[in-house]
């Protein structure tokens, strides 16, 4: 009998190794709206006309409102998330300071808001801490010097990244931590805010919060710019723009990723940042359908409600609850091991750049943009400069720069998206004429369509299709057939001449539409 019951107990242990084990489901929650005052009040925010979503009744909308927290952690809770991660700005002897005071003054009505709903029997998501690391920078909370960041290798530190954190959840009941690997999850932004750091940083942050909450762990994970500082695991800011990464943790084999919806801040002044289009979804059900491949052991939702740059998932006017409902099928999916069956495929598979509008107007309605280096004219095209294509306008002719030795040498031009920009594919037909020395060994790079150039067809190679001699010139003719014309070449650049021996003499480049 006692041989029965080991084998039966192996069988058991067995199977249940080859069950899936129930991911963690978080997201990164923006508490820091409260109307009208504070985050509606700004150009791009969500009180605004423009390219941005808009919260419902945005008059109730408040961090100190109880009401307002349980009714994002009820839509949560509906989306099947796990986990809310409040985007924390509280930095220790700075919490009353006015851009950092609703990182504190928002987390009594939380508890309160997850009392209530504990008491009514109500689900809600636990709480957990997105730590923006942004408060390392001296500016950010009134440190001395200006300009400073925290160096993370020192005591002093160390001190302070770890007592953000240990503040943090000290204000927020036991009860209402989210816990991952039986530690309290704590997940970090980007390192660009610190001035050093090192693999000792997990160390230290697991023996203050030991020693300040005697019995408790924490689970430490940190995005990717932080390199080696001892987390317990990794993640990849930035999925709702650029796609979803796989982080596998190296001793368990498990991953960790980081899912969004897509991304568009053009509603805020001076951003010309890549726009993630959502394809009414598609972008975000091609993310997930990743995650239900490689069943992770983290799926990090970015974001539910940063609407200023365009990533939420709550309710909002536009889409109602599209994306609440979205994000329960998927979490259900990849909790019952399942695939999707479908299959997605996007029309925009990569980010689709901004427009900038800041020059160029006078190109606007043209048949063709120049730039004239021996008089000086430009319309609707003009050089930039980059680390490996430096320029300067020397005798009437636009030559190249030193570069350091093993870095390629270019010459950019930028077109005015005034007269093209991001043209659709089978519309991009133009002919590129230059004229130039003709002992100067020149090719061209033009932004395509094309899926067989570089990087996406960014950088697509063009022989001349015809070149003659003009006097003391070489006048020299490309076709640029499905040209995209998208600034995704270096500096923004649409298009750049290849030197092969580092020189070139170009005295004028004009660009036709065909």
């Amino acid at each position: 009998m006692r041989h029965l019951l080991c084998v039966m107990s192996l069988f058991v242990l067995a199977l249940s190794a080859q069950q899936p084990e129930r991911a963690t489901i978080a997201t990164h929650y923006f508490y820091w709206y409260h109307w009208p005052t504070e985050h509606f009040d700004e150009p791009g925010a969500p009180g605004h006309e423009g390219h941005c979503h808009h919260l419902v009744d945005p008059e109730k909308v408040s961090y100190r409102s109880a009401d307002w927290h349980a009714q994002n952690f009820a839509d949560m809770a509906a989306a099947g998330i796990d986990v809310a991660l409040p985007v924390y700005w509280g930095a220790p002897h700075a919490y009353e300071r006015p851009n950092l005071a609703f990182s504190r003054l928002g987390l009594p009505p939380m508890i309160t808001a997850l009392d209530r709903m504990a008491e009514a029997g109500e689900a809600a998501p636990k709480l957990g801490l997105f730590y923006d690391t942004s408060t390392l920078a001296n500016d950010v909370c009134g440190r001395s010097p200006r300009g400073g960041k925290a160096d993370l290798t020192t005591d002093a530190g160390r001190e302070l990244f770890c007592t953000t954190i240990t503040d943090y959840f000290a204000a927020i009941p036991q009860r209402h931590w989210a816990r991952h690997r039986g530690g309290a999850l704590v997940v970090t932004y980007v390192s660009g805010f610190a001035a050093a750091w090192d693999n000792g940083l997990g160390d230290a942050l697991r023996e203050r919060f030991a020693a300040r909450f005697p019995g408790e762990q924490v689970c430490f994970v940190a995005d990717v710019s932080w390199g080696d500082v001892g987390q317990d695991l990794s993640t990849s800011w930035g999925a709702a723009l650029w796609g979803p990464r796989v982080l596998e943790n190296v001793r368990t084999k498990r991953t960790v990723m980081q899912i969004g919806p897509g991304y568009d801040d053009r509603a805020v002044p001076g951003r010309r940042t890549p726009v993630r289009e959502r394809e009414d979804g598609a972008f975000y059900r091609w993310s997930w359908q990743m995650a239900l491949r490689q069943r992770p052991e983290l799926v990090l939702l970015e974001t539910w409600n940063e609407l200023h740059e365009g990533t939420e998932l709550c309710p909002t006017k536009e889409l109602g609850r599209q994306y609440v409902e979205l994000t329960r099928r998927y979490v259900d999916l990849l909790r019952a091991g399942k695939g999707d069956g479908e299959s997605v495929q996007l029309q925009w598979p990569e980010p689709r750049p901004q427009p900038d509008r800041s020059w160029g107007k006078d190109a606007d309605g043209r048949a063709e943009v120049f730039a004239d280096f021996a008089t000086g004219e430009r319309v609707g095209l003009r050089e930039v400069a980059s680390e490996d294509g430096p320029c300067r306008v020397d005798g009437g002719v636009l030559v190249a720069g030193t570069v350091p030795d093993g870095m390629g040498s270019y010459l950019y031009l930028q077109v005015s998206d005034w007269w093209a920009f991001d043209v659709n594919d089978g519309e991009g037909s133009f002919e590129l004429e230059v004229r130039r020395k003709p002992d100067d060994h020149v090719a061209v790079e033009y932004d395509s369509h094309d899926p067989g150039g570089a990087l996406h067809g960014a950088y697509t190679w063009r022989r001349p299709r015809s070149s003659e001699r003009d006097g003391e010139w070489l006048v020299e003719t490309y076709a640029l057939p499905r040209a995209r014309l998208a600034n995704r070449e270096n500096a923004g650049a649409d298009l750049r001449f290849v030197l092969s021996d580092r020189r070139a003499s170009i005295a004028r480049v004009t660009l036709l539409r065909r």
